[in-house]
């Protein structure tokens, strides 16, 4: 019985470490910065400081990716 066990966790942390590799690639290496502000790559505009913080890597504004979370 523990060599199922075993083997399920070594599954999970593999799915895991895909997923994990999976967003790293969508994410990319973050917004672009103009006079240090970090700039939207869909609309342009500057990216709130505190998304920044709080989602860091983000390239996108809070507005942009509602939207594209609905598409």
């Amino acid at each position: 019985m523990a060599d199922i066990v075993d083997m399920a966790q070594a599954c999970e942390a593999l799915e895991r470490a895909a997923a994990l590799a999976n967003r790293d690639r969508r994410i990319g290496p973050g917004a672009p910065m103009v006079d240090g502000v970090a700039i939207c790559h869909e609309c342009g505009e500057p990216i709130a400081p505190a998304r920044l913080i709080a989602i860091p890597g983000c390239n996108l504004c809070r507005d942009c990716q509602e939207e594209a979370e609905h598409i």
